[in-house]
């Protein structure tokens, strides 16, 4: 059985998709990432499975745009991914900060837990 044959059409999509995915990641448009990554593992899949294309300048100018624009969106995913672990970070020390720490008799950190029972407000 041989393998399917690609065609250009197929590098245009991935040159697309690599655009569609710049423009969503400058956005922070998680969800549209998430829809445009199946279609990516989905049109990556079935061009490994696929004859290379014939070495024509076309496709050589068209694989050199889509190596540029993988390039370029790489750094993007990094700072999203900073931006998200900073996020969660932020979020834990927000949470923790509502309870004290202290250190214990052997040198061990401890968190200083609130009194059980109902606060109750006067008016």
């Amino acid at each position: 059985m041989s393998a399917p044959s690609p065609s250009r059409g197929d590098l245009g999509r991935l040159a697309a998709l690599l655009r569609q995915e710049r423009a969503a990641l400058i956005r922070g448009d998680y969800a549209r990432l998430e829809a445009l990554a199946r279609r990516k593992i989905q049109l990556l899949d079935w061009l490994e499975a696929a004859e290379p294309l014939s070495p024509t300048p076309g496709n050589r100018a068209l694989a050199a745009e889509i190596r540029a624009a993988a390039t370029r969106n790489a750094p993007l995913f990094e700072a999203a991914i900073a931006g998200i672990r900073e996020a969660r970070a932020l979020l834990l020390r927000a949470r923790d900060r509502g309870r004290g720490q202290t250190y214990g008799r052997n040198g061990t950190r401890a968190a200083l837990e609130p009194a059980a029972g109902q606060l109750y407000r006067r008016a």
